[in-house]
């Protein structure tokens, strides 16, 4: 074998031993790469429990009636003694908090006097109106209520005998403020001051048949010389 060959052998062997050193130690424990660990996941928030819904048929607690309510009250129109209430009225408040006080009185009465002969007198009275409250601003229990009144009524005499009758036609129109205190929604105490604002009233007197003495008086203009009432109602 020539020198050549002899070369090519050991130059085959050398390269044949270093592949396989390279192998060996790759082969070695802990020479191979370690993957790192994957982040940890971060944890799922628990759901929200659903927001809760009010019912239908549940109304806000504004310390007042909800929706249509009918009052009865009494109280007092100063100036008066504290000892009796002189003033009666009936209420009806709307869910708007618009609140109507009517007056109504359709009513006749007869008075006979027997002296030997009979003697009868007669009254008739006609009266339709009412007092309005307007709120105008809630405070916690207390509201500021605008107030306007109208009223038109015709009283008529009739003594015995004919001819005389005596009637008497009225007009009122009227302005003014009140203020309203909810103790429940129950309950309500208000305090009201009322002013003429337009009046008219129209008196016949029969003289005769087919003769009568009228007199007429309108009086308007805005006056501030107030009518104080306080009132106690009962709501249902």
């Amino acid at each position: 074998m020539n020198s050549r060959t002899w070369g090519f052998a050991v130059s085959s062997m050398a390269s044949l031993a270093v592949w396989l050193g390279a192998g060996l130690a790759n082969a070695q424990p802990g020479t191979a790469p370690v993957e790192s660990p994957p982040p940890p996941a971060e944890p799922t928030p628990p759901p929200r429990p659903p927001a809760a819904m009010p019912m239908p048929d549940e109304q806000p607690d504004t310390g007042r009636p909800t929706g249509l309510a009918i009052a009865i009250g009494f109280g007092y129109s100063f100036p008066t003694s504290l000892q009796t209430p002189n003033i009666t009225s009936v209420r009806l408040r709307l869910a708007s908090g618009l609140t109507f006080e009517p007056l109504l009185a359709l009513a006749t009465s007869s008075n006979d006097i027997d002296t030997g002969m009979t003697v009868t007198n007669k009254q008739s009275e006609l009266t339709l109106g009412s007092l309005v409250h307007l709120p105008l601003r809630a405070h916690r229990k207390v509201d500021f209520e605008l107030l306007a009144n109208a009223f038109v009524s015709s009283q008529t005499t009739d003594p015995n005998g004919d001819s005389n009758n005596l009637t008497i036609t009225t007009f009122t129109l009227g302005y003014g403020l009140g203020l309203a205190y909810w103790v429940t929604p129950h309950w309500n105490l208000s305090l009201s001051a009322t002013n003429p604002l337009v009046s008219y009233a129209r008196t016949r007197q029969e003289m005769a048949a087919g003769a009568a003495n009228v007199n007429t008086i309108t009086t308007y203009g805005l006056v501030f010389s107030p009518r104080v009432a306080l009132k106690l109602h009962l709501y249902n």
